[in-house]
């Protein structure tokens, strides 16, 4: 079957707010190119720049973010609302979790 996104990429899309929340909680403000970096780490590909600096917008406009200069660069910290958001992401990824393993569990034992 032909996708028209990978599957590994649809699952971090769909995750890339909360990836992103849980970077900044973990080691801290970071500028934008640095939050790049991390991403590509935990992916192990290269990312499209304009998705990560649109998903760092999004969240920004959505109080998830705050920016502040330092040094002539736009640095991300997260907001309390970010704090409160990561904390809800992590208990719905805690859930999520166990119907993954079922599902991956099942398909690997048909296979």
């Amino acid at each position: 079957m032909k996708y028209k996104e990978k599957p590994k990429m649809m699952v971090f899309r769909g995750l890339l707010q909360v990836i992103i929340a849980y970077i900044i909680y973990r080691y801290g403000d970071m500028y934008g190119y640095e939050i790049k970096r991390k991403l590509e780490e935990i992916h192990g590909k290269k990312l499209p720049h304009g998705l990560i600096y649109i998903t760092l917008k999004r969240m920004v406009n959505s109080d998830i973010l705050e920016i502040y200069e330092k040094d002539g660069k736009k640095y991300y910290k997260l907001s309390e609302g970010g704090k409160e958001f990561l904390d809800n992401h992590v208990k719905v990824l805690q859930k999520v979790r166990g119907i993954i393993d079922e599902i991956v569990n099942y398909m690997n034992s048909t296979h």
